[in-house]
């Protein structure tokens, strides 16, 4: 399990409501689901009561789905060799697989950082994954520790996922590369493919690298 509060920080909002002067917005997050629904979802400090808004402008729905399609678009597997092609169907077990619900992206107003992200589910057995992506624009040279916090929570509590999961651009320089390696891990993260999301073995990608989490 997380080691978050279950106390979740998080609150919905509608676009284009103040902000209560008490209330501090850590970090915020626009989903677009397939029916092209816009929700802002706000990361506040704790013991704020009441539905805190935030006045930060979201960006259009069809630019947010757009650059969300571009990255999970580049968020593929290993290329396969006709032989692994033909050989895939013998190593899916006629499990259906997981599909994209939603596309997000996340600012961290603390550290600086934005994330773009996507929610994975299986209809089959009612399993939710967050899918977040630490690429060189959004996380290089900055302070990810409140943007941790902020993604667990998000994935633990208002989306209802079992498992988040990091994907580090392998561009990344080695040291900064080693310090995110070992803040997630710190947190709970560990090495994974995505075998049990694609339903095949030694699923990897050369520009991806994967730490998962069960929550």
């Amino acid at each position: 399990m997380s080691p978050m509060n279950k106390q979740s920080n998080y609150s919905s909002s509608n676009c284009g409501e103040d902000v209560a002067p008490q209330v501090n917005v850590l970090a915020s997050c626009y989903i677009v689901g397939t029916a092209a629904q816009l929700k802002g979802l706000h990361y506040c400090t704790t013991g704020v009561t009441g539905a805190e808004q935030s006045s930060a402008t979201p960006p259009p729905e069809n630019q947010l789905r757009a650059r969300a399609d571009r990255r999970s678009g580049s968020f593929s597997p290993h290329q396969q060799s006709a032989d692994d092609s033909s050989n895939q169907s013998n190593n899916n077990n006629g499990k259906a697989g997981f599909e994209v619900d939603a596309w997000m992206e996340v600012w961290d107003y603390v550290g600086g950082a934005s994330f773009r992200a996507f929610l994975a589910s299986n209809d089959g057995e009612g399993e939710k994954s967050l899918f977040v992506f630490f690429d060189l624009e959004g996380v290089m040279g900055r302070d990810l520790k409140k943007a941790l916090m902020a993604l667990i929570e998000l994935a633990d509590g208002p989306l209802g996922c079992g498992n988040i999961v990091t994907c580090m651009d392998r561009r990344m320089p080695v040291d900064e590369a080693v310090e995110l390696t070992k803040s997630l891990q710190w947190v709970g993260f560990e090495m994974t493919t995505l075998d049990h999301w694609a339903n095949d073995v030694d699923v990897t990608s050369d520009q991806w690298l994967f730490m998962g989490m069960e929550l």
